[in-house]
C-alpha cells in the first residue's frame, strides 16, 4: 500500500512526464511507486525456439511483485504503464528507450 508521500511523488512525476509529452520530439518515462501488481516483464527466451512460438502458449510473465511502475507517454493523453520488479525495472526502461530511439 502506498503512503500519502508515495502517491504525491508519483503524481508529481507523472504530471511532469505528461507535460513533457506535449513536445513531439520527447517520449518521457516516469518511474513511480506501485500498489503490489505483478511484474509485467517476460522472462521467456527469444528466437525460433521461444515458447511464444508454440500454438496456445500463455506466457506467465515474471512472477515477482512489482516494486515500480514504468510509465511512458506517447503524447499528453496516452500513457502506457509497465509494473516492474526490482530486477526488471532497468530492462523495461531500456526496452522503451530502444523502441523510441529505433536502431541505427
Amino acid at each position: 500500500m502506498n503512503t500519502p508521500l508515495d502517491t504525491f511523488l508519483s503524481d508529481q512525476a507523472l504530471a511532469a512526464a505528461r507535460d513533457a509529452a506535449t513536445d513531439p520530439g520527447t517520449i518521457p518515462v516516469a518511474v513511480t511507486a506501485t500498489n503490489g501488481e505483478q511484474c509485467t516483464w517476460c522472462d521467456c527466451p527469444d528466437g525460433p525456439n521461444s515458447p511464444h512460438n508454440q500454438r496456445g502458449y500463455r506466457c506467465p510473465g515474471c512472477p515477482a511483485t512489482a516494486k515500480n511502475v514504468v510509465s511512458t507517454f506517447s503524447g499528453p493523453n496516452l500513457r502506457y504503464d509497465f509494473p516492474a520488479c526490482d530486477r526488471h525495472t532497468t530492462d523495461i526502461v531500456a526496452s522503451v528507450a530502444q523502441l523510441v530511439g529505433g536502431t541505427r
